[in-house]
C-alpha cells in the first residue's frame, strides 16, 4: 500500500527513525498499530456508554412505572 504524507509529518518520521534508530518503514507502522489500537479502545468505550445508557432508560422507566 502506497501512502502520501506531508512533508511535515515525513520529517517528524525521519527525526523519530533517527533518536531510535530503527527504519522509517518501522515508525509508521508503529504509529499506525498504535492510533488503530487507540480508536479501537474509544469505539468499545462508545458501545460500552451506549448499553449503560439503555439500562439507565429501562431503570427510568421500571421507576416511573412502580411511583
Amino acid at each position: 500500500m502506497d501512502v502520501a504524507i506531508s512533508r511535515d509529518t515525513s520529517m517528524k518520521v525521519q527525526n523519530v527513525s533517527e533518536m531510535l534508530g530503527i527504519p522509517q518503514q518501522e515508525v509508521v507502522d508503529r504509529a499506525i498499530l498504535v492510533y488503530l489500537d487507540s480508536l479501537e479502545k474509544f469505539l468499545d468505550f462508545k458501545k460500552e456508554l451506549a448499553v449503560w445508557d439503555k439500562l439507565s432508560d429501562e431503570a427510568w422507566e421500571n421507576f416511573e412505572k412502580s411511583l
